[in-house]
């Protein structure tokens, strides 16, 4: 997998997003600032494979006889996790986080009222048809417990997909 990372560590080369080093540790100060001074905290997620693809995102290797379609899927999910940053980027609130999590996952953590902002990442997430999830931070939750409850909700979110 290539380098998330740009050249400065704090951001992903090809979104321009958090990378995940400065994401976690922007997220674990909110965490503490949300013990500290009781506020909604929240973890959107939004992934771009389309559901038939999220199992098996491995099968698709060097190996297979379609390497080159695949390619070229590849190349066309990676501009859309552009676009779908880019477009996150102009809706989000400067104090919002955004990072580029996964080959095609975005994870947004923001505080308060969550309605307008999950309006506005929803309509963005149809336009490129993806999957969304989201989870509120519990009372004593650790970063791990917080992401991994979004990873959980994000795979709900994908077999729910899958089902229709």
């Amino acid at each position: 997998m290539n380098n998330l990372s740009s050249h400065d560590g704090l951001h992903d080369a090809l979104t321009g997003a958090l990378a995940l080093p400065a994401f976690y540790e922007a997220v674990t100060r909110e965490i503490a600032r949300a013990r500290r001074d009781p506020m909604q905290l929240h973890l959107l997620l939004l992934n771009l494979l389309p559901t038939n693809e999220v199992d098996d995102i491995d099968s698709k290797s060097s190996k297979s006889s379609n390497h080159r379609k695949n390619s070229i899927e590849q190349d066309q999910l990676l501009v859309a996790l552009i676009e779908l940053v880019h477009e996150l980027q102009i809706s989000l609130r400067e104090n919002d986080l955004i990072s580029r999590t996964g080959l095609s996952e975005v994870s947004i953590v923001f505080s308060g009222n969550a309605e307008d902002l999950k309006k506005r990442v929803l309509k963005i997430a149809n336009d490129l048809s993806a999957t969304v999830a989201m989870v509120q931070y519990q009372e004593n939750w650790k970063l791990a417990e917080f992401l991994t409850a979004g990873d959980l909700a994000l795979q709900e979110s994908v077999r729910a997909k899958t089902l229709k």
